[in-house]
């Protein structure tokens, strides 16, 4: 039987550090079908997201961390949003998802864009640091002690299913986390636990799907004693609405505005993230124009 994704929060009970594992293969499935993306691009897609999500975990609020990777080459950027609340979307723009199909695109990771807003959207922090290499752990990582002076381990692995390309097997990770006051000892020590942690495939089982986090946690422990702070489930979630549409479209000048409404035709507006597509009509730009005070 299928188990559903989960967040697992941990901390050491003696000694400070944090663990954040991940396992979010059914709901990168549902991204992934929304945009057609199927092998490298799929797999790209849900790494990104788990990244994003060991971020948000960190959060003190009821915010969201965008994370993205640029690149130059097949695609131009990946970008993943979360909350803390374990809420996900992710994307590739969705002509790049077509144009490299089931191909593996040839990339040269630049750098790592990070923004972290609050509830109301409002952009708390934002932060760029040169991309060290092409794993999502290692960039990751990498942002974590350049721009947050954190010491950390990240393992992200997603595995593409060899029979069908748009379908994952499992789409895991873990971060492990230093406190300031973690002594160097113990960070050796557990330098040498994830140095050698066995693959991640050894913990998936393809008989029935299942891929077991408790046993990575505990491999993750080592020598020490965790305890778990919290679980989540992990869901896909698109705030956009055609009410959001709407709105974006207002910014636009009253002259642009005037030429739609002239045009007499009906704009169709996909979401980047969702795919969903909203009319809109020359008779609601008609209505932002009247709403307008300049």
């Amino acid at each position: 039987m299928i188990t559903s994704d989960r967040i697992i929060r941990a901390t050491g009970k003696r000694t400070p550090m944090r663990l954040v594992l991940a396992d979010i293969t059914q709901t990168m499935n549902i991204i992934g079908r929304k945009h057609n993306a199927t092998a490298y691009s799929l797999k790209l897609l849900a790494e990104t997201a788990i990244a994003s999500l060991f971020l948000s975990s960190g959060l003190k609020f009821q915010g969201t961390v965008s994370f993205k990777i640029v690149f130059s080459g097949d695609y131009s950027f990946v970008q993943a949003d979360t909350t803390p609340l374990g809420l996900i979307r992710a994307m590739i723009p969705h002509n790049e998802i077509l144009k490299a199909s089931h191909f593996e695109p040839a990339l040269l990771h630049q750098s790592i864009e990070v923004i972290k807003t609050n509830e109301k959207g409002k952009r708390l922090q934002e932060s760029l640091v040169e991309a060290p290499g092409e794993s999502v752990g290692r960039n990751l990582a990498a942002y974590l002690l350049h721009s947050e002076q954190t010491r950390s381990a990240v393992g992200i692995e997603a595995k593409v299913n060899a029979k069908d390309p748009s379908k994952l097997d499992y789409a895991v990770g873990f971060m492990v986390e230093a406190y300031p006051d973690l002594e160097e000892r113990d960070i050796a020590i557990m330098e040498q636990v994830v140095l050698n942690l066995p693959p991640f495939s050894t913990m998936y089982n393809p008989e029935n799907g299942f891929y077991s986090l408790n046993t990575l946690l505990d491999q993750l422990a080592g020598p020490y004693d965790i305890e778990i702070v919290k679980e989540i489930e992990p869901s896909f979630y698109c705030p956009c609405s055609k009410v959001r549409t709407l709105s974006s479209l207002s910014t636009l000048s009253k002259t642009d505005l005037k030429e739609l409404v002239e045009d007499k035709k009906d704009l169709e507006i996909i979401c980047d993230f969702c795919r969903e597509k909203y009319v809109v009509t020359p008779e609601d730009i008609e209505d932002i124009l009247k709403n307008r005070k300049s």
